[in-house]
């Protein structure tokens, strides 16, 4: 996936993260923002735009919005790089709140699902975030996210 285009991609699954829980919490807008500003892999990248449009998507189609999200993780074909980065991004958002929602992490695990890379590679990328990594609910064998999002 080229840089500009997985930018976008990356940016939406911080949206969608940060949404799936039906609150978007002052932290978890703060770590975008922290995280865009901060991060080489969004340098140049304008976030006003694409934050309203990725949370008026969400409002309007809601868990549909995040079931497509997931297709495309899958159609985009992610290098093991990019997926570890789309991980790392997912639980600075899911973590930003310190309120780790059922919803957060059934879209972390839906996510994590359609990746290439495995579990073992992940939990030794972040060894501290092993507890939300580790599916125990079996949420990652379900086809789509089904829960409903209210913002």
């Amino acid at each position: 996936m080229r840089n500009s285009e997985f930018k976008d991609f990356l940016f939406k699954s911080a949206v969608i993260a940060m949404a799936c829980d039906g609150n978007i919490a002052d932290e978890e807008i703060a770590e975008i923002k922290n995280i865009v500003s901060n991060e080489i892999y969004f340098m140049g990248y304008e976030l006003d735009a694409p934050l309203q449009k990725n949370i008026d998507d969400i409002k309007l189609n809601g868990r549909n919005a995040v079931n497509q999200f997931l297709q495309e993780i899958t159609s985009n074909d992610l290098n093991e790089h990019q997926e570890l980065l789309l991980i790392e991004v997912l639980l600075k958002i899911i973590l930003a709140d310190t309120k780790i929602e059922d919803n957060e992490l059934r879209f972390l695990h839906l996510a994590k699902s359609r990746l290439k890379t495995d579990e073992q590679t992940l939990i030794i990328k972040f060894p501290h975030q092993v507890d939300y990594l580790v599916d125990f609910n079996n949420y990652g064998q379900h086809e789509e996210f089904t829960n409903h999002i209210n913002i």
